[in-house]
């Protein structure tokens, strides 16, 4: 008796659908979230799973599965994973002396083009067919992309002019490889499955055959145990390369200062921001690149913000739409009328803005305007910046810009086993 009048009263004080309204739409945007977020997980498995177990996933089929990756399920994680792969080498003196020598890191423009064209030509050959054909809408019959393959052989030219060691080319090829799995484990909002990992491993292992690095480990095991345990000299290959240099540090200096650059002075944010990104390094790497030790509470405040974003994400926050994928570079082929340059414009742009278009319009060209005055960008978009566009062909320091385009022609050409499109080979007129 008393404990019913003590339930009436209960909900006489608190009426029930004030309890339960809020409790249900939230148990239901979870359940939402939840079927959805895992529906490309679930194809990938579906569709990957057999052939995977079969040993038998093709170089093609783990693009598709890392395009998906990259540009649905996880594109900051993956592409900050690849950021910091890429720095990382700054920390091996073998690297940092070539890249401080090519002179690409004494103003701040050519750091940021540097930066830039990097960041499309990776994007171009992960996100593009490495096949060389692609379909399109209404069309049957596969036609020619060149893209991938350009990239990988305009990249290949630019490092001829160099003597890079294989072993650094083998280093830089293992962190493309397993430094996406270790990021999305610690910061994604899912782990890559084992499925996912060796599609990582199959593409990156393709592309460094195409880039010509020799003595790649036949497996992705053995490659592991390469990196960590190098067979040619019976140490911790970063143990023995990654030391300390000035050439490490001078490198990972402009770096820095072009990826922060957004960030305002105002509070202390930018050295702020310094702080957090060298607190970001593993302790090898910081060493080797002559930085200073940070607080713990620096690394214990971005892992926390991390995994805090990557927990809501997980749970409250719907997939990508297919429409809305995340990259660097446009994936419809495009279509050039003859006589037309192959000049392609990326979709989105560093604080120097390369191969932003110039704006006709007078609101775009105030938006321009005020990027620069709110410290976002250092200067509008102009032929300076190269506003017409980019070309996988000419990419790279300025003083290559003309040189090699017949060399890149004849070495896309083997890697696709077809000519390149003549689109592609119009000569660049004078901006």
């Amino acid at each position: 008796m008393a404990f019913s009048q003590a339930l009436g009263s209960l909900s006489a004080a608190v009426p029930w659908p004030t309890l339960t309204i809020p409790s249900i739409i939230l148990l239901s945007w979870l359940s939402i979230v939840r079927t959805f977020r895992w529906r490309r997980y679930n194809h990938i498995h579906r569709v990957y799973g057999p052939k995977y177990a079969a040993g038998q996933l093709t170089p093609e089929e783990a693009q598709e599965i890392v395009g998906i990756l990259t540009r649905y399920e996880m594109p900051l994680v993956l592409e900050y994973a690849l950021a910091f792969a890429l720095f990382k080498t700054y920390g091996i003196p073998s690297i940092s002396k070539i890249l401080a020598a090519t002179k690409e890191f004494k103003s701040d423009e050519t750091v940021s083009k540097r930066y830039a064209d990097t960041s499309i030509l990776i994007s171009t050959w992960v996100q593009c067919p490495i096949s060389g054909y692609t379909t399109l809408e209404g069309i049957e019959k596969p036609v020619q992309d060149p893209r991938a393959n350009l990239a990988i052989a305009r990249v290949n030219y630019l490092h001829s002019q160099y003597n890079i060691k294989n072993d650094d080319h083998l280093y830089t090829l293992a962190l493309f490889m397993f430094e996406p799995s270790k990021w999305a484990e610690k910061y994604g909002w899912r782990a890559l499955s084992p499925l996912e990992s060796h599609a990582m491993y199959v593409l990156w292992v393709e592309v460094g055959k195409r880039m010509g690095i020799k003595d790649i480990p036949e497996s992705e095991e053995a490659f592991k145990a390469w990196q960590n345990n190098n067979t040619f000299t019976a140490k911790d290959y970063e143990a023995k390369n990654m030391v300390p240099a000035q050439t490490n540090h001078d490198v990972a200096n402009y770096t820095t200062d072009e990826l922060i650059y957004p960030v305002p002075h105002a509070f202390g944010l930018k050295n702020f921001a310094r702080k957090l990104s060298i607190a970001a390094l593993e302790d090898n790497v910081r060493v080797a690149m002559m930085q200073p030790e940070q607080p713990k509470y620096l690394r214990i405040f971005l892992d926390s913000l991390l995994k805090f974003t990557a927990w809501q994400i997980r749970y409250f926050h719907l997939p990508r739409p297919q429409w809305n994928y995340y990259g660097q570079i446009k994936l419809d082929l495009p279509q050039f009328e003859e006589g037309q340059e192959p000049l392609m414009t990326p979709l989105y742009f560093q604080p120097r803005p390369w191969y932003k278009p110039e704006s006709t319009w007078l609101i775009g060209r105030f938006w321009d305007w005020f990027l620069v005055k709110a410290g976002k960008h250092a200067d509008v978009p102009s032929k300076q910046f190269k506003s017409e566009g980019y070309r996988l062909d000419t990419m790279g320091p300025l003083k290559f810009e003309n040189a090699g385009r017949e060399e890149v022609y004849r070495m896309a050409e083997r890697l696709s086993g077809c000519p390149v499109p003549g689109a592609w080979r119009t000569l660049p007129r004078a901006h």
